[in-house]
């Protein structure tokens, strides 16, 4: 009797350790440091918002965030990097409006840009501002435009590269307007600026967060902005729209993962990321560079990419810019 006794008390005890042992086996989410790609250069609009972004979600979720900024050839090399890793929650990246661009771009991808990912939460939406040198002798659009005129093929646009958002809205600008800029692409937003500080660019597309320090030491100049009203942050800038009818491109801002993430945690990021877009502190912060917050649901965002996916692509087909 008594083996009978040890025997059933074994037994009960190994019931109970297979009833409550992946309860202890799964650690909260999360319980080590989250890898936080953006496919997008030090410096540009789209890393200061990761790393505000970052910062914030840290501090709510208890673990550091690790920023890696992993540009090139306008956001493939990122996006890959961040599909080769595990969906389990601990790499996700902040992507910008190029993401919805660069695969009518790029023939050659090795993923679906719209199936391999987990849309996770909206972010924010920002102008683009159109800046000069600040010896160019134009003001605003309507002066630009006048002199590209005067000097077919002469006055020059910098890009952060083929077919990026950046040199779409120079696109989309020239087509709306009736007149021609010399493009000149380069490898990210970076190496832009000082070329246009220096003169050897003319204008050129940017987040005003990338430019905001060289227009108030008065290197550069800000000519419009791109969005359908005037930017809080410059009150005093025109719109594009305000010289040439319907010319209006607002950039965006959002956070993905691999696909087949985990829908509880979907939720959490989704949860911690609308719960900093609500705070005044974040908001003023991303205001000053005219940025406003875009909080969206999982289901929300994924409805929101898809649309932008198209609208972006009937852009970059009406511009002809192809990479294979």
């Amino acid at each position: 009797m008594p083996h009978l006794n040890r025997r059933i008390i074994v037994t009960a005890f190994a019931g109970l350790v297979a009833t409550f042992a992946p309860a202890y086996a799964a650690e909260p989410y999360p319980s080590k440091p989250i890898r936080m790609i953006t496919p997008n250069s030090a410096g540009s609009g789209a890393d200061n918002m990761t790393r505000r972004l970052a910062d914030q979600m840290s501090r709510a979720l208890k673990q550091p965030f690790v920023v890696e900024n992993i540009p090139g050839a306008g956001g493939v090399v990122g996006t890959e990097a961040l599909l080769r890793a595990p969906a389990d929650g601990y790499a996700i990246a902040l992507i910008s409006s190029n993401y919805v661009v660069f695969p009518h771009v790029y023939k050659k991808l090795t993923f679906d840009a719209m199936k391999d990912i987990t849309p996770i939460a909206g972010v924010a939406t920002a102008p683009m501002v159109l800046v000069a040198r600040s010896d160019l002798p134009a003001n605003n659009v309507g002066e630009l435009k006048a002199l590209a005129l005067k000097q077919p093929n002469k006055l020059t646009l910098g890009s952060s590269g083929n077919g990026t958002i950046l040199h779409l809205a120079g696109m989309f600008m020239q087509d709306k307007g009736h007149f021609s800029l010399l493009h000149v692409p380069y490898k990210g937003v970076a190496p832009v600026l000082p070329d246009l500080v220096s003169g050897v660019v003319d204008v050129a597309f940017m987040s005003y967060a990338a430019v905001e320090g060289l227009v108030q030491q008065g290197r550069l100049k800000v000519l419009a902005v791109s969005s359908a009203k005037r930017a809080p942050a410059l009150p005093n800038v025109p719109t594009l729209s305000e010289t040439i009818p319907d010319c209006v491109l607002e950039a965006w801002y959002a956070v993905i993962g691999p696909k087949g993430m985990p829908p509880e945690v979907v939720g959490k990021l989704n949860e911690v990321i609308n719960t900093t877009l609500q705070s005044p502190a974040f908001q003023k912060q991303i205001a000053a560079e005219g940025a406003l917050v875009a909080p969206m649901t999982p289901n929300q965002f994924k409805v929101f990419i898809a649309s932008e996916y198209v609208k972006h692509g009937e852009l970059v087909g009406r511009s002809g810019v192809v990479i294979q």
